[in-house]
């Protein structure tokens, strides 16, 4: 079981733009590793006060087979519970209408591997997020 962490979800690094408003953040990480079940990558960050609006994730790995849910570090399956991508589905994305939850602490947007099967390892990952920031 290992953490992988996508340069979006790496210390000192914020999501950029207004602290007040719609904050968008993208990340990709390259999966040069195999994946194996119980691993997280670590896609991006979410500030306290944060309320996701949007989420969307692919992957462009022509070798994976995976079993994974996209969450954060209190709730794994928060934003999708087992999602499947199978060997030869080429590019995968699909939007989630994520239901409303505000972070009271800093945490990030995680994907957690639930069962993995590969070829060999190459391609990425990919995240986006929109959330909103209100005034404090």
């Amino acid at each position: 079981m290992a953490t992988l962490t996508a340069s979006a979800a790496q210390a000192g690094v914020q999501p950029k733009g207004l602290r007040v408003g719609l904050v968008a953040v993208r990340s990709t990480l390259s999966l040069g590793v195999s994946l194996s079940a119980g691993d997280v990558l670590q896609m991006c960050k979410v500030p306290a006060g944060a309320t996701p609006v949007f989420v969307q994730y692919g992957t462009n790995s022509p070798s994976l087979h995976l079993l994974f849910e996209i969450g954060d570090g209190i709730v794994s399956g928060r934003y999708r519970s087992l999602a499947t991508y199978s060997l030869g589905q080429g590019m995968l994305f699909s939007t989630i209408n994520v239901s409303p939850y505000t972070y009271s602490t800093d945490d990030t947007i995680d994907v957690v591997v639930s069962l993995a099967t590969v070829a060999s390892p190459g391609g990425a990952f990919y995240l986006n997020a929109i959330f909103s920031m209100d005034a404090t």
